[in-house]
């Protein structure tokens, strides 16, 4: 909200932001269904609540090596669905193309995945 705002002169409002996270966010609900139906089906056998489903690049990477396995977990499809539905409603909402608001979007999660895997492998 605030790069769109004070970056790009944007008037965004905090309930719009909050309307466009909550129905970005619905593609999580697929993933969460997903889950459950695996756990449910595999027994709960090798199941783990960090990696639920292999719709990621986690499996590529050892679980060991806890800083590249929390990025490769973060490389997920349903997450990269999430930004790209972020980008077109912040594009949509603030008339800013809609390659730059997904640039905007993808560079704040790039920022973020790096910070918090960092984080955790720091205290690991």
């Amino acid at each position: 909200m605030g790069t769109f705002n004070f970056g790009f002169g944007a008037e965004l409002k905090f309930k719009q932001c909050l309307a466009v996270f909550m129905y970005a966010s619905l593609p999580l609900i697929i993933k969460t269904g997903i889950a459950i139906l695996v756990f449910f089906v595999g027994g709960g056998e090798g199941f783990t609540f960090q990696n639920p489903v292999a719709s990621n690049l986690s499996g590529l990477v050892d679980p060991n090596s806890h800083f590249l396995y929390n990025v490769a977990a973060n490389v997920d499809i349903f997450l990269i669905w999430t930004l790209i539905l972020t980008g077109i409603a912040y594009s949509c909402l603030t008339r800013v193309k809609r390659s730059t608001c997904m640039a905007v979007v993808f560079a704040w999660w790039v920022v973020f995945t790096l910070f918090f895997s960092g984080l955790g492998a720091l205290f690991a």
